[in-house]
């Protein structure tokens, strides 16, 4: 379909540890520190957007998830709704979104029917060849306006022909091609894109269903910005419920539920099961983040589960596994969980995530569905996100100013 070049998708090998090993370099905890001004101001814009348009709140995350990514992995700096690659990563979304469940097409399973002619009717494969123009602008476009730029970007697309570039002139091969670099700078888009849209979207959802845990967190929030200011990084320490909140966002909806299929490259054998070689291997991402052993009603949204016991909570361990696991680890977990987290802090600190009424004025209680296939997110519900007060309104309006 287009992502041949891309991490996420990559066998195991050569090319595989080379892209891991620049995703990981740009994306380590201690490197992710140079994406929080784009962060901050990719979340002050969608607070705007929201002020504007109250319902029409999934718009404004859209475009603030897939600012955040095409800044960071492309260097393009999104001006205004309409820019004509936001539309270039909606093509791409929508293709990675509806291309079929992990390991769940005939051409999964045999390959070979890839290369069977057109007239060959397969709806997954035809969607793959249908839309397979819309991976193709991701890498291509992007990668063109950094080349035809006269400006140097501050992004991994421009640090890696940079870096090709300089052993060019050295005389010496070049480590990365111009495939690698767009399958590359491809994988930010494809990891992080989707899954930041979802995490958001968990997150207001259980805001409507639980009013209470949005009381308590602008109560903390007031304490620490006076109600004068947005939130930053910098107020991250301070604010252990809201890093709370995100990680019972992550736990109750892991956005890939199963993961990506990977095959087994050798026989072997876990916990009594033998897993003979080429087999495919699911990790149920959903099974661990609600495993009743380790969480406590696992069903029920609980921020408090992971304070301390002397503190009024469980005393849980954070989720693990909806990030991957080992050598598969996804390496843009941190930058994805501060993202959330700066969404999060301020949409709270300065809006109210209220429900609709009905015609006779009855509130609407969302109802909880859940997609399932390579992402999961929420089925579309409404509710309108609103300031909590002109004073707040006004904190977003000057935010970027």
């Amino acid at each position: 379909m287009g992502w041949g070049k891309t991490l996420t998708f990559l066998p195991w090998g050569q090319t595989f540890r080379t892209h891991r090993r620049i995703l990981q370099k740009n994306f380590q905890k201690s490197n992710i520190v140079q994406y929080r001004p784009v962060q901050e101001r990719e979340t002050a814009l969608m607070l705007q957007g929201m002020l504007a348009r109250p319902t029409l709140w999934d718009t404004a995350i859209r475009r603030f998830a897939t600012a955040v990514v095409l800044g960071i992995g492309f260097g393009i700096k999104v001006e205004q709704d309409n820019d004509p690659f936001i539309q270039v990563a909606a093509d791409a979304s929508y293709a990675l979104a509806h291309g079929g469940a992990p390991a769940g097409t005939p051409v999964d399973f045999f390959p070979f029917l890839n290369s069977l002619p057109s007239w060959f009717h397969d709806r997954s494969l035809k969607f793959a060849r249908d839309w397979k123009w819309a991976i193709c602008n991701l890498h291509d476009k992007p990668f063109d306006a950094v080349l035809a730029s006269e400006e140097r970007s501050d992004s991994l697309m421009q640090d890696m022909v940079d870096q090709r570039q300089a052993q060019i002139e050295k005389g010496e091969q070049p480590e990365l091609s111009h495939d690698d670099i767009k399958g590359a700078a491809g994988a930010v888009f494809a990891a992080g894109q989707d899954t930041t849209w979802a995490t958001i979207t968990v997150f207001i959802l259980n805001m409507l269903l639980h009013p209470g845990i949005q009381t308590k967190a602008q109560v903390l929030l007031d304490k620490v910005t006076g109600r004068n200011r947005l939130p930053n990084f910098n107020d991250r320490p301070q604010l252990p419920y809201i890093d709370y909140i995100v990680q019972e966002t992550l736990r109750w909806c892991p956005v890939s539920p199963m993961g990506i299929p990977h095959k087994s490259l050798e026989d072997d054998t876990y916990n009594g099961y033998f897993i003979p070689a080429g087999s495919f291997v699911c990790a149920n991402a959903r099974a661990m983040t609600h495993d009743g052993r380790t969480f406590k009603e696992p069903d029920n949204f609980n921020p408090d589960r992971y304070a301390t016991k002397e503190d009024g909570g469980l005393g849980e361990p954070f989720p693990v596994g909806q990030f991957g696991y080992g050598r598969r680890v996804c390496v843009g977990k941190h930058l994805a969980e501060a993202s959330v987290w700066i969404v999060v802090a301020t949409m709270l600190s300065t809006m109210n995530i209220e429900p609709v009424r009905d015609e006779n004025g009855k509130v609407v209680v969302p109802k909880v569905e859940l997609t399932n296939g390579l992402t999961s997110h929420p089925k579309p519900f409404q509710c309108r996100i609103v300031p909590r007060d002109e004073r707040s309104a006004n904190i977003v309006r000057s935010a970027t100013t």
